[in-house]
């Protein structure tokens, strides 16, 4: 029988992740007939057809190639950790770590990896999957991401949170809205203006849910998926909003203003996540690392900017 080489598994999770021969190509950087060989070595090797083309559809794998595509995930990686071991007993990281992001985190939390590896562990290599907390972690259950980094309230079956930061949403306004300088402000009291919320689940069914539990429905003319787009109207004062991310101006540049709410239900603690009963890696620590100290430095930069605005 002749043996199954970690080329061979390379290629066919890149068939799997990217269905199809071409995508495979491109992403491991060779030619389609080096990844077509590679395919049908392997189906030669195990005695079982393991993906079906499907002409102008890509490539469906077949019930025993989702198994091996798993297996073949799990034996890669493992492969990459004797790497990092290796590199880790010379006293230093190195080798290839896929993060899952919550796309509404990206934007902090991407800049913020890249800079700590490139100046303190310049041989590993990050690779970014970004998209809704489920798809995110469920990539992580898939193997193909190594860790995650999403809202607690986002966790899913078979994932288990470690802790990065106390979060809260808060509500988010003009320092000229109406409620501005109301002193106890109120979930009540919001609900008597225009908001425009952030169209993510389950982030929005929090949020109604915490109003209803308040007795009151609130105004929602708008909603959005994008953040930015969310803070500029906050912003220019056309509505309040609820959101995690603080920040002392819009993406437009115009000031914005954070006040706590009450309620235990706004709680929602950023969090990374692995598979259940799997251990962080050393390469999993240092993304702990990094995303706490962004975390502890932009919180001390927010109070630095409240404070001047004040004096």
């Amino acid at each position: 029988m002749t043996d199954i080489t970690i080329r061979q598994l390379e290629y066919f999770v890149a068939i799997a992740d990217t269905g199809s021969v071409t995508g495979a190509a491109t992403a491991c950087h060779v030619t389609q007939a080096a990844v077509s060989t590679a395919l049908a070595q392997l189906e030669g090797t195990v005695g079982a057809r393991l993906a079906i083309r499907r002409p102008g559809h890509g490539i469906a794998l077949t019930a025993e190639g989702v198994a091996v595509a798993s297996h073949a995930r799990g034996v890669l990686d493992g492969v990459s950790q004797v790497s990092a071991i290796v590199s880790e007993a010379r006293g230093r990281l190195s080798g290839r770590l896929a993060i899952g992001v919550y796309r509404t985190l990206s934007t902090h939390t991407i800049p913020a990896l890249i800079e700590w590896f490139a100046t303190r562990h310049p041989d590993v290599q990050l690779q970014f999957i970004e998209g809704s907390g489920s798809f995110v972690q469920q990539e992580l259950l898939a193997g193909r991401v190594q860790v995650a980094v999403i809202y607690r309230a986002q966790l899913i079956d078979g994932c288990e949170p470690t802790m990065l930061r106390r979060a809260r949403r808060m509500a988010v306004m003009s320092p000229d809205h109406p409620l501005a300088s109301e002193v106890q402000l109120s979930l009540p009291l919001l609900a008597e203006h225009p908001a425009i919320f952030l169209d993510e689940e389950p982030a929005l069914q929090r949020t109604l849910a915490a109003f209803a539990a308040e007795g009151v429905e609130p105004l929602v003319p708008w909603r959005s998926s994008s953040v930015d787009a969310i803070q500029n109207v906050a912003g220019r004062g056309s509505a309040y909003s609820i959101l995690m991310q603080t920040r002392s101006h819009s993406p437009e540049g115009r000031p914005l203003l954070f006040r706590a709410l009450p309620g235990e239900a706004l709680d929602n603690p950023v969090a990374a996540v692995l598979p259940r009963g799997v251990r962080p890696t050393a390469l999993i620590t240092e993304v702990l690392s990094a995303v706490r100290e962004y975390w502890v430095a932009t919180h001390a930069a927010l109070n630095r900017d409240e404070a001047s605005s004040r004096t």
